[in-house]
């Protein structure tokens, strides 16, 4: 986590290792979505009350005709000739804002949690039910916390 002006974000690289059934999907021209999941909330004791959560989606995706991998984050599209090379550019450090401000967060303790998951829900609705049932398409990284005490 680091203040950039008057807001908090999060620096991170993604490690993402899709299944051979993801693989597949993506060579028959399906796009995967991966999601940074971003939560700030303030603490109450021991309970933290969720202000604010954001999603930072990050697309992957096989270009046939071309025979490319291309990331799509932030509206920017970047082409790679491997899956390999695309994975590797995926571990790079990215930048995730959190909507915490210095100003909100004065006078209170706030605890601030980022992960990264496959979002289902982005898949084409034939693929609902078998990413429901299929432990393969089940991927979810464990949540980091961290804690801000008022200052």
């Amino acid at each position: 986590m680091i203040w950039r002006e008057q807001s908090l974000d999060i620096d991170a690289g993604v490690s993402f290792d899709p299944t051979p059934i993801m693989r597949e999907a993506l060579e028959s021209g399906v796009d995967l979505q991966i999601e940074i999941i971003t939560r700030v909330s303030k603490r109450m004791g021991p309970v933290a009350l969720i202000e604010e959560e954001r999603r930072h989606p990050i697309t992957i995706r096989f270009l046939p005709l071309t025979e490319q991998w291309q990331l799509e984050f932030d509206a920017v599209e970047t082409n790679f000739p491997r899956l390999w090379l695309l994975l590797d550019a995926l571990e790079q450090t990215r930048t995730y804002a959190t909507g915490l401000t210095r100003e909100r967060a004065r006078g209170d303790d706030w605890q601030v949690q980022a992960r990264a998951r496959f979002n289902r829900e982005a898949l084409p609705p034939p693929m609902h039910l078998p990413s429901l049932v299929s432990r393969d398409w089940r991927l979810a990284g464990a949540w980091h916390t961290w804690q801000i005490d008022a200052s």
